[in-house]
This record gives C-alpha cells, structure tokens and sequence, in this order.
C-alpha cells in the first residue's frame, strides 16, 4: 500500500536495498517514522514493521488514517481549497489545537499535500499535490503487517533502548548535521530533532541488527567506518563513486 502523506525532503530510493538485507518474515522496529514510504513498502513485502515516533501528532495521523481514512479524506474535501498564503500560514501554527482527532489528522493530510516541503507546520503554499487522486489514494488505505507505537519520550532514542525485542532496527534518518547551534532552534510540531554523534554511540552499544539511511554526506563515512556503507545513487542503484551517491545505508551486518 502507498503512503497517502506526501515525502519531499528525503525522498529515500532505497527500498529495493532493504528487501535484499531484511528477510521476509522479519520484525523491524523502525524510528523517526513519518510518511512511512519505506515502512509500508516492507511491510507490502511480507515484513512485519512496528513504526516508531515520540511525536504525537504523527502517531495520531497514522492511527486515525489506519481506523478511519474516509473520514480523514473528506474532512480535507471540506476544509479545501486553500488559495489564501496567509490563512495557509495561519492552519500551519494552529492546526494541533483543533479539538477533534480527525479534524487534526485531516489538517496533517492537507497541509502535508499543500506544503512545498512536505512538511505540515512549515513550507510555502502549493496546492498541485492536492487532488483528488490524492484523497482516493487516503480513502482506499489499508495497511497490513503494520503497526503504530508512541514512544512517550522527549528523545527518540531512549525509544530505541525502550522498545520490544525485533529482528532489524530500521532509522530512516535523512539528512546529517553536527548539530551546532541546535540549541532553541523553532521546529515544527512534527519533526523530531537528531543528535546524530549520540545516535551513533547508541548504535555502536547494541547488539541489534541495525540499518540506517542518510542521505549522503562525507562524514559518514569516518564515523561508520567499522561498518558495512553502502552506496546509492538518484535511481537507488548501488554505486562505488561518491560523486554519484545520494543516499547511504548503513548496518551492522
């Protein structure tokens, strides 16, 4: 089943990497979850994913959209089209204090369809994402082999320490930072801040099968230098030139 949630940012080609490193039949819990491109193709393949997020909001959507997806699509139907940048901008600083769940996971969807970045509280108005083949596509959701977990943590990665014993641990992790100048940093409602030198000692400690995916930066490649890296380019395809790299996927086995 395809995500109904529009992904902009990370765009990960790399799910065909992912089925050739997790079996079929495979427990995955998978953190940082958001539009679940990747999540719900494995799980489309026959793995079992418990998707994991300390934002409640995402998980809200997700469990609303898993319940309910008609009433999530016309809901939207109602609250569109917005034309007006201001009133846009004015749902995107709001739209978690509507009282009702639905009204909320409907606002998600449309704001998340009419955001240039894909993202809900932040990006400029651009409405070509919203139509509706959009809206069948949300009408029509079902996902099997899925499951959504909050995590009631301030930081994501006690979630990674915290959580039930699975066969893969899978963080779709997007972009890499060294995190300066993070402190007080505004972010939207939805998005879940990385530390991503303590993501990694996390990582180095486990005993888990683990996987990661960035997109590519070069140091990458000296912090996970004891582990397996491989790299992709545009199209997904494995590549041995860093030129060419667009994503990275990392794991320990």
């Amino acid at each position: 089943m395809k995500s109904p949630i529009k992904e902009s940012i990370n765009n990960f080609k790399c799910l065909s990497t992912l089925k050739n490193m997790i079996p079929r039949g495979s427990v995955v819990n998978s953190f940082l979850f958001f539009d679940g491109k990747l999540e719900l193709g494995l799980a489309d393949s026959h793995r079992f994913i418990v998707a994991h997020t300390n934002q409640y909001v995402i998980y809200e959507f997700w469990d609303c959209a898993m319940k309910d997806p008609g009433r999530i699509a016309e809901i939207s139907k109602f609250l569109s089209p917005i034309h007006d940048e201001n009133i846009f901008h004015i749902l995107q600083e709001n739209w978690p204090t509507y009282y009702d769940p639905y009204v909320r996971s409907a606002l998600f969807f449309l704001l998340n369809r009419c955001s240039e970045n894909g993202l809900i509280s932040t990006g400029r108005l651009d409405t070509k994402n919203y139509n509706p083949f959009a809206v069948s596509q949300l009408k029509k959701f079902r996902a099997n082999n899925f499951h959504i977990e909050w995590d009631q943590t301030d930081e994501f990665i006690k979630g990674i320490e915290n959580a039930r014993k699975a066969d893969y641990l899978l963080l779709p992790v997007g972009k890499f930072s060294y995190n300066f100048f993070e402190h007080g940093k505004s972010r939207g409602f939805e998005m879940t801040p990385v530390d991503h030198q303590k993501l990694f000692q996390t990582l180095h400690k486990t005993d888990d099968k683990w996987v990661v995916v960035y997109k590519a930066h070069s140091k990458l490649y000296n912090l996970y230098k004891e582990y397996n890296v491989m790299m992709l380019d545009k199209h997904g395809k494995l590549v041995t030139n860093k030129d060419k790299c667009e994503e990275v996927v990392i794991a320990n086995f």
